[in-house]
């Protein structure tokens, strides 16, 4: 038995029903499958299916409830933004199914040698200017269902994870032990403190992907496609280079002083220089950074809920970690 044997994403019952969903989708748009559907993804949170068809793979995706908001999300998004997003031909919202075309290449199959960093100069600026226009629909997307992690609300967030003694693994293997415990309640106040401070500048919270990293961006015809929202939020932008820099510390084995980091984040700053200074959004984006291991802590709990607890186990020092970053980030 694996640790995946038991999921609803397993269970013929299910993949019979998402298929028949999936074939009467199809039928409506008169597309023709013209081979057998493959499972390619099983996770905890989500499941990816393969479609051939008459015009080219289609991809479905399903996710649990607490994320169904993904499907209502990606379709807005893919009829707002067609430029920068997978073409989404079918969502059942209620259920979290999402149906949509091939995407192209996969952002991560190109990167190759540290030089092909350089895609990430080209979409940055691309995922900013999006992120500015989406400020004009923030209450469409929390009527949707995308979570409020905003600045004000965010210190009330951090009070509720503190009290999840569970999900920070307290004096288990891989959790917090005490003295971490007692030193993120200390700094409570400082949080407060720093969330007040970068609402001082003049940069609007928007959307904010939650896990923009290669795996999660496609590119089609030369342009950059974003995918997989299930972890976004309305946030502070700036939050959303978090996932991009760990991503490629790891697959480049990049040191935390790399000139690339600079380089990326002054592409990315360069589309917010409408709102502010270049040097206060310098400051902005170095406070952004502290604060953004707690919000990327934050993301797992929806996902982390779904779980029993020897499925949880797996995950034990995800949450754990991100807070460590934390704290290492203010005590810097």
């Amino acid at each position: 038995m694996t640790y995946l044997d038991g999921l609803l994403w397993t269970q013929p019952s299910w993949l019979e029903q998402a298929s028949s969903w999936i074939d009467c989708e199809l039928h409506q748009k008169d597309i023709k499958r013209i081979d057998s559907i493959k499972q390619l993804r099983v996770r905890h949170w989500s499941t990816v299916l393969q479609i051939p068809t008459s015009i080219g793979n289609i991809y479905f995706k399903a996710v649990v409830s607490e994320l169904a908001y993904e499907a209502a999300l990606s379709q807005v998004l893919s009829h707002r933004y067609p430029q920068c997003m997978p073409q989404v031909l079918a969502i059942n919202g209620e259920l979290g199914w999402l149906l949509m075309l091939d995407g192209g290449m996969m952002l991560q199959d190109t990167l190759k040698i540290e030089d092909d960093i350089k895609h990430w100069q080209n979409l940055l600026p691309c995922y900013a200017k999006l992120q500015q226009d989406c400020t004009k629909y923030l209450n469409e997307f929390l009527e949707l269902g995308v979570p409020d992690r905003r600045l004000a609300i965010l210190p009330v967030r951090f009070q509720q994870l503190l009290m999840d003694t569970e999900t920070l693994g307290l004096n288990q293997p891989g959790g917090l032990n005490l003295l971490e415990y007692q030193c993120l309640q200390n700094q409570a106040n400082l949080l407060v403190k720093l969330c007040e401070e970068l609402a001082t500048f003049g940069i609007p919270e928007t959307l904010h992907h939650g896990d923009l990293h290669d795996g999660n961006i496609f590119i089609y015809d030369e342009n950059y496609l974003f995918f997989d929202w299930g972890d976004s939020s309305i946030a502070h932008p700036f939050f959303s280079l978090h996932s991009t820099y760990d991503c490629l510390k790891r697959r480049f084995k990049l040191a935390k002083n790399s000139s690339w980091f600079e380089q990326l984040k002054a592409f990315y700053l360069e589309q917010w220089a409408e709102y502010e200074t270049k040097e206060r959004l310098q400051q902005a984006f170095e406070q952004a950074q502290q604060l953004s291991p707690i919000v990327a802590a934050l993301r797992w709990l929806p996902v982390l809920s779904t779980m029993n607890a020897i499925h949880r186990n797996q995950y034990m020092e995800a949450v754990p970690n991100l807070l460590r970053e934390f704290l290492s980030m203010i005590s810097v």
